[in-house]
């Protein structure tokens, strides 16, 4: 609860110090997502997520999320029994209906990436099984974007179909395709 507690007193310091002037809601944002990469930390599996945002017009822009997941075998809390790599991106349109370039939106994407899971024996720290296979994702989402002149913000919700190809394994998702819910916060700059 402390840790939570921290991260909303930065995140509103962030929004009180940024220069509300009025904003050129035309040029491409890059936004880090520390909340996801605190909770990786934490459960011993570090997950560096970002978003790039490429402005068509006030309307849409392309979106890019380039991630990584790497567990550490000593510290992984959240999968027990199994190494983790995943390696890709999601890639998408953002609309904006008031035409701003801010505000509310709407999102769809599509993510294709590697991944790669070893399984291993807690006992004596062996690999069991190795699977190299791919997971890909279909998304939608709602969210709100504040655009200041030095600090960007955004957040939203989504839900859609996660496939992860190949056998099966340990991890939650591998040999299927399900429902996936997805929460997001983003702290960027404009370039």
């Amino acid at each position: 609860m402390k840790l939570l507690r921290k991260i909303v007193i930065f995140f509103l310091l962030l929004v009180f110090t940024a220069n509300a002037q009025e904003q050129d809601n035309t040029r491409t944002s890059v936004y880090l997502h520390p909340a996801i990469f605190l909770f990786g930390l934490n459960s011993g599996l570090p997950m560096i997520y970002s978003t790039v945002e490429v402005p068509f017009s006030l309307y849409n822009a392309l979106i890019a999320k380039p991630n990584l997941w790497i567990s550490m075998r000593d510290k992984n809390d959240l999968f027990d029994n199994v190494d983790v790599l995943r390696l890709g991106s999601d890639f998408g349109i953002r609309h904006y209906p008031t035409g701003k370039g801010e505000g509310f939106y709407l999102q769809g994407q599509i993510g294709l990436y590697y991944l790669s899971i070893k399984e291993i024996d807690n006992g004596n720290q062996d690999d069991l099984a190795k699977i190299k296979t791919f997971w890909y994702d279909f998304m939608g989402y709602l969210g709100w974007s504040y655009k200041f002149t030095y600090i960007n913000l955004y957040s939203d919700t989504g839900l859609g179909y996660v496939c992860v190809t190949g056998g099966k394994s340990s991890f939650k998702y591998s040999g299927e395709c399900t429902l996936m819910w997805d929460f997001n916060l983003g702290i960027g700059f404009s370039f």
